[in-house]
């Protein structure tokens, strides 16, 4: 009964870190055009976030292919830049965009609260999407 009990403990907490792929878009921009006189579609926000054991070996990872869908990706890298390029530009395809405008790309790294043991990765790319 112990057994069980520790390893519906181990699942959830592996359940709750689980690495994440999610991506969110906005579109309300009324009659406001770029740069360029092209109209904005839709701004897209793209984030994958995964675990890492001393900072190089993957272990859970968000899955770039099913963005906002719970799943993960075990002992694989999956957290790059171009993940998050796939998943925004497969939602720039969605929203009948042309051209991807003022792409930026934040990547974080974050050790400490494991005391460097586990490390975790983040990407953040936002796009605005344009005619």
């Amino acid at each position: 009964m112990k057994k069980a009990s520790l390893t519906v403990v181990a699942l959830a907490l592996i359940w709750m870190t689980s690495g994440c792929a999610t991506v969110q878009i906005a579109k309300n921009f009324g009659d406001v055009t770029t740069d360029g006189a092209s109209k904005p579609v839709a701004t897209v926000a793209a984030e994958n976030y995964g675990y890492y054991l001393f900072g190089v070996i993957p272990l859970i990872t968000g899955a770039p292919a099913y963005p906002n869908a719970y799943m993960c990706c075990l002992l694989q890298d999956t957290v790059t830049l171009q993940g998050n390029m796939a998943m925004v530009s497969q939602y720039a395809k969605a929203e009948h965009g042309k051209k991807l405008a003022s792409v930026k790309t934040i990547e974080d790294w974050t050790g400490s609260f494991s005391f460097w043991i586990i490390w975790r990765k983040i990407i953040f790319t936002s796009a605005l999407i344009t005619e």
